[in-house]
């Protein structure tokens, strides 16, 4: 059924969610990424303690360990899109074998990937920041080898947290995410407060809170009887090339949407590192602080997966675009919100990063440059390719990532950064641009017809 229904709805409300059920998947999802992103806003605060070679350290390779995670991520995201279609559906069977099957990709390619990493730790350190202080080298090289391993213990989480986005169980996947979080702030403040541990205690820390993270996925997807998203192990076991397929063709522009951003991000790092430590631990704070904004944001992205994903499997193109309109205009509202509270609190925010007399100036330039580009732009530019995916039309958002990403924040930004000496000023001025193109580009392709067009996904056999 594509045409509209004459019945009118309330915001959010259709025949298909009711306004209670949006709301009520969608404050668990805040409440996730608020988690995460706060905690990681107090740990950062913590490694800022040990110095400013320690916080840059991490936040030099911290890019590339997310490059590698978002590679095998890439799967879990286009696994959660074909389980959020057959939920919509309508089809158990075919709902449960997507579940098993992106988890074996998700771990297979996770052990892949992280065994690269951890061999190619040290060349990668040496050859993308070879100007950075010595001791930031070192301290850099022990964390990327550290969170090669951890992303590994992480893949498991990836995989059970498709499944539940997915399938709409939005409040078991923010329970998992709570208890990783919140245990890895715990163990960091033994680590680093307490026991003074500086890097190692910060990789510590993870590999303990991504242990917790990795049993509570086995138990929801494999041990717990009253599951929804619960599978046979062994089904997990048995590859099956045309679900693999299916989620492959999902999963690769994902993943190439990735590699192009947080490619871009480590290019961007080595571009920072030419700035000075200053710049790095500048750079560091303000993403940190930024992240936290940008959290309810996301959300509404990753609940577009959801609400999107099953629209499409329902065949309701029409409910399509309009959530798709509508999770755009409570991404501005949240957006704006969450900007209203947190900058009046930013000076006492700032005061738990220790930032130096030399570093605070310029950490209040970006974050007003940051504050001005987020209240108009990040909100689409974030949204519109959840959107998009979620009704299968990938290709898209991986041309325009490529396009934004190194186009405008690499490239332009190492124009205005290096080459017209406006330093990080220049590096954050073409972040907003990037988040401009994206906003226009998807808006032109969510106003055509092209996206809802592809068909739903089939696995058969």
């Amino acid at each position: 059924m594509d045409a509209e229904k004459q019945t009118k709805h309330a915001f959010l409300a259709s025949d298909l969610f009711t306004q209670k059920q949006v709301l009520g998947m969608l404050a668990p999802l805040i409440l996730d990424k608020l988690a995460v992103y706060a905690i990681m806003l107090l740990t950062t605060s913590m490694i800022s303690a040990s110095g400013e070679d320690s916080v840059s350290a991490v936040s030099l390779v911290t890019p590339i360990s997310h490059l590698a995670l978002a590679l095998f991520s890439a799967f879990g995201t286009g696994g959660a899109v074909i389980i959020a279609q057959y939920k919509g559906h309508g089809d158990e069977e075919k709902l449960k074998e997507a579940i098993a099957q992106t988890f074996w990709l998700v771990m297979v390619s996770g052990l892949v990937l992280s065994l690269i990493l951890l061999a190619f730790a040290r060349p990668i350190v040496l050859g993308l920041f070879a100007s950075a202080e010595p001791s930031v080298k070192q301290k850099a090289v022990l964390f990327l080898s550290g969170m090669a391993i951890n992303n590994f213990m992480h893949a498991a989480r990836v995989a059970s947290s498709a499944a539940l986005l997915g399938s709409g169980e939005i409040k078991t996947n923010m329970q998992g995410s709570i208890l990783i979080n919140v245990s890895y702030f715990v163990f960091s403040f033994v680590m680093l407060n307490l026991l003074k541990l500086d890097i190692a205690g910060t990789l510590i820390s993870y590999f303990l809170a991504r242990l917790l993270g990795a049993l509570h996925s086995f138990y929801c997807l494999f041990w717990n009887p009253h599951s929804r998203v619960r599978v046979p192990f062994t089904s997990a076991l048995k590859p099956i090339k045309s679900y693999l397929v299916a989620i492959g063709k999902l999963g690769l522009p994902f993943s190439a949407e990735e590699i192009f951003f947080n490619g871009g991000t480590v290019v961007v790092s080595a571009i920072v590192v030419l700035l000075g430590t200053v710049s790095v631990a500048a750079n560091a704070i303000v993403t940190s602080v930024f992240n936290t904004i940008f959290a309810p944001i996301m959300a509404v992205g990753m609940l577009s997966t959801t609400i999107i994903g099953q629209c499409i499997g329902a065949e309701r193109k029409d409910l399509a675009r309009r959530y798709g309109r509508e999770l755009i205009l409570l991404g501005y509202l949240l957006c704006l919100l969450t900007l209203l509270v947190m900058l009046p609190l930013m000076k006492p925010v700032l005061s738990i990063y220790h930032p130096s007399a030399e570093a605070l100036p310029l950490v209040w330039r970006l974050i007003w440059i940051g504050a001005a580009g987020t209240m108009l732009l990040y909100a689409p530019s974030c949204i519109f390719p959840y959107v998009l995916k979620a009704a299968g039309d990938a290709y898209y958002s991986t041309v325009v990532a490529l396009v934004a990403m190194w186009g405008l924040r690499v490239g332009m930004g190492y124009v205005l950064g290096i080459c017209l000496k406006m330093g990080m000023e220049g590096i954050w001025l073409m972040m907003a641009g990037e988040y401009l193109v994206r906003t226009i580009l998807f808006y032109l392709r969510y106003r055509g017809q092209k996206w809802l067009q592809k068909s739903r996904i089939d696995t058969a056999k």
